[in-house]
């Protein structure tokens, strides 16, 4: 997780620029982020999701016209996020990692034999 949004320039450029706007828009994109890590989708925001992220078509635009999403054939892109955020092949090997890794601190405790 980001700790220097509140102090980025080009943050703080949009909220100079327009306001309450900016701000609501700007929680939309974290929340995009996270959306995006969370379902790990790269980044992709689809325009079902918009909602579920608390975001309006409205809000996509503005972000897109500051250049935080690109739009998309099925909704937009969190601009930049595959340079700051793992990518789907990268979270999915770190979870059937842990997964691995469960399975056999299980396997060890219970006297089973590990898959």
């Amino acid at each position: 997780m980001d700790t220097d949004t509140h102090s980025n320039p080009k943050v703080l450029d949009f909220i100079e620029a327009h306001g309450q706007r900016a701000l609501a828009a700007i929680a939309v994109w974290k929340f995009a982020i996270e959306y995006s890590g969370g379902h790990a989708t790269d980044g992709a925001i689809s325009r079902a999701a918009l909602k579920q992220i608390h975001g309006t078509p409205s809000t996509a635009r503005l972000l897109v016209e500051a250049g935080f999403f690109e739009v998309t054939e099925k909704g937009w892109h969190v601009r930049g996020y595959e340079n700051h955020q793992p990518s789907r092949e990268i979270t999915e090997e770190i979870r059937q990692k842990l997964s691995d890794a469960g399975k056999k601190g299980a396997a060890k405790r219970w006297g089973t034999d590990a898959p």
